[in-house]
């Protein structure tokens, strides 16, 4: 459910400010004035899986999205995953405390349960949950991960519901070397920091299967910075005999442990209760997919996947302070959500590509709490078990128009159960200017995400009368390449529009609690970034975000929103074994509360982290320094953050 404030904050107006800059971008950058050094060889840039159905790279989608690959994950040396996102424009990752917290990822000022997380394109938010279907990031291995894909925007029109605000897909490491191939690595750290893990695989590129398993842990059980473990098993098997026909089997199954402070009670600083809440959950994800024909004239895909979700939480009881107390209450979860899709896909030359498809999504889940919710002495049990069925038919189009000018077009139409039908569309153009270092970009997407099972059925505030939550998206880009891909300035001006968001509030007539589509915010935007390549050797990148979020509707300011917030990072290879990475990231003000304090406005916070990376022969050993400057600071009232910690990892590749 949402969380509401009453404080007042102040905003400034980015899109008058900055808007200018998609105008004079051309003429500034062609002049001159930063000119990279000699032209080198660079890689091709990745294909995008999750921006369009259709084959694209980043520069060829009208959409705004980021591809981190695993080049990039290795030389930051991260942590977590959320060490990753955190430094992506447009992108806020915070968590309660150093370890065991929920992760939350805020995208553009929408909230984390307004995104649509994937893993291996496999949908994992779960909608039973009291977060509105939020996923914790915490739940993915960084060691696991080959690339990330980061979406910003509404997505509806690709991925149907749960894509109100944007998408970040994770996919994880696949080798199709010939012959045995693989890793180990261990990393261990202060703090109780532990990692230990590997691959194998076995085939070539006809027919190839692998398996991975990873552990992870940090903090101390029992300790009051809390203390999250991982354990996690991945398998696939792929048959890739020819261009012309492929499949594959796959599953991978994660075991989260944790223990911390409740998000509202003060944390290890300000909590009355020192009780922690403990969290025990399971994600299973297992599937199959299918494709055959010509890649460059008819092709047909397939696939099926099973996400498993159950979760037994022992939460502990949080004083009221100055607001409410929350019961101690112990709750169990299950869900699960089968999907099947088939799509067909048709190129005519290179003058368009068109793709339709069928998708049937089913979710059936559960949660169950027990807890003293009246506070009369006895127990309550309150319970909820929903189904929902949602039946889908989607297209897209690319059209080149001319020289250097196409069109991107998508339309999907989602029947979800018990709702009315919603129709989603997606407009892109794309415009790459006469003087092939230029290139325009105008989107407009729609979104929308069916209620959460917890709002429709959990018995204190459900709702089953509630409407989706809807999201219009219009955005410009501008991007300017001065040597390849390796050095570009890229400016996003962008205003989206969320309407029926779903809030928590008090029944007027019965003085009961109960969610209602009240809400509308409106969010502004830019987000200028910069990837310059100073040398041979030194490389470095720097991005901004400034949001202007005007909640509507009697709506009170959003908790953990930071609408500045800034970053940088340097890479400097010293030869072809060793590498230096260091990044900055700054992060504005924004405002929290918890139940010793209420409302409070934070203060805002800078980090810097540095890695080096030396290799020797198949070996590659890891250094990394977080929060290098000790910064004191808190993203939830009364949870001290991370300070300065050493870390070391190596690694074994074969």
């Amino acid at each position: 459910m949402r969380q509401r404030k009453t404080a007042k904050h102040k905003r400034g107006n980015p899109i008058s400010l900055l808007a200018g800059l998609v105008v004079i971008g051309p003429l500034a950058t062609t002049s001159g004035t930063l000119q990279a050094q000699t032209p080198a060889a660079t890689e091709l840039p990745p294909v995008v899986v999750s921006g369009s159905r259709l084959p694209a790279t980043p520069s060829g989608l009208a959409q705004s999205v980021t591809v981190i690959d695993q080049k990039e994950i290795q030389q930051g040396n991260p942590a977590r995953i959320e060490d990753v996102l955190g430094r992506v424009g447009g992108v806020y990752v915070d968590q309660a405390g150093k370890s065991g917290g929920f992760s939350s990822l805020y995208m553009r000022g929408a909230e984390n349960s307004h995104l649509l997380i994937m893993v291996d394109g496999v949908k994992v938010n779960d909608p039973t949950t009291t977060r509105g279907s939020a996923y914790d990031l915490s739940s993915i291995d960084v060691h696991q991960v080959e690339r990330i894909e980061v979406l910003r925007g509404p997505a509806s029109a690709i991925h149907g519901g749960e894509a109100l605000a944007g998408v970040v897909n994770v996919i994880t490491k696949k080798s199709a070397k010939p012959g045995v191939s693989g890793n180990v690595y261990g990393a261990a750290g202060q703090d109780k920091h532990r990692k230990v893990g590997g691959l194998v695989a076995i085939g070539g590129e006809g027919l190839n299967g692998q398996a991975s398993i990873g552990h992870s842990r940090d903090g101390k059980s029992g300790g009051d910075d809390g203390y999250v473990r991982l354990n996690t098993l991945s398998g696939s098997l792929r048959l890739n005999p020819s261009q012309w026909l492929e499949g594959g089997l796959f599953a991978h199954r994660a075991d989260r442990k944790s223990d911390a402070f409740p998000d509202d009670s003060g944390g290890p600083r300000l909590a009355v209760n020192r009780e922690k809440t403990r969290r025990d959950a399971t994600d299973t994800t297992y599937g199959a997919s299918f494709a055959a024909g010509d890649p460059s004239l008819v092709r047909v895909q397939a696939g099926a996947s099973i996400y498993d979700r159950k979760e037994n939480a022992n939460n502990a009881f949080v004083d009221p302070g100055v607001r409410f107390p929350v019961p101690a209450f112990v709750s169990d979860t299950d869900f699960k959500r089968t999907t099947v899709n088939a799509t067909a896909s048709h190129n005519y030359a290179s003058l368009a590509s068109v793709v339709v498809g069928l998708e049937y999504q089913n979710e059936d889940g559960g949660l169950t709490s027990v807890g003293d919710f009246d506070f009369d002495g006895a127990p309550d049990n309150l319970q909820f078990k929903l189904k929902r069925r949602t039946d889908s038919v989607f297209g897209e189009g690319r059209i080149q128009m001319g020289q250097g000018v196409s069109l991107q077009i998508g339309l999907r139409r989602d029947k979800v159960q018990g709702l009315a039908a919603r129709t989603t569309p997606h407009l892109g153009a794309v415009w790459d200017l006469p003087n092939g270092a230029t290139t325009l970009k105008a989107n407009y997407s729609e979104g929308f995400k069916p209620p959460s099972f917890f709002a429709l059925g959990f018995p204190i505030g459900a709702n089953p009368n509630l409407k989706p939550e809807r999201s219009k998206n219009a955005e410009l880009t501008l991007a300017h390449r001065f040597d390849g891909e390796a050095s570009s300035v890229q400016v996003s001006v962008f205003q989206i529009n969320y309407q029926d968001l779903v809030d928590f509030t008090v029944d007027p007539v019965t003085f009961a609690p109960l969610n209602v589509n009240r809400g509308a915010i409106v969010v502004k935007g830019v987000e200028p970034t910069l990837k310059f390549r100073v040398s041979g050797s030194l490389q470095a990148q720097a991005g901004l975000t400034w949001l202007n979020i005007n909640e509507k509707d009697g709506l009170a300011p959003l908790r953990n929103r930071p609408e500045k917030k800034a970053s940088a990072s340097v890479v400097y290879n010293f030869d072809e074994r060793s590498s230096l990475f260091a990044a900055a990231t700054k992060t504005g003000g924004f405002l929290d509360r918890s139940n010793p304090t209420a409302d409070i406005q934070m203060p805002g916070f800078t980090t810097v982290d540095v890695a080096y990376s030396l290799a020797f022969g198949a070996m590659r050993a890891k250094f990394a320094i977080d929060n290098v400057l000790d910064e004191s600071y808190e993203q939830f009232v009364g949870f001290p953050a991370r300070g300065r910690r050493l870390r070391a990892e190596l690694r074994a590749d074969f």
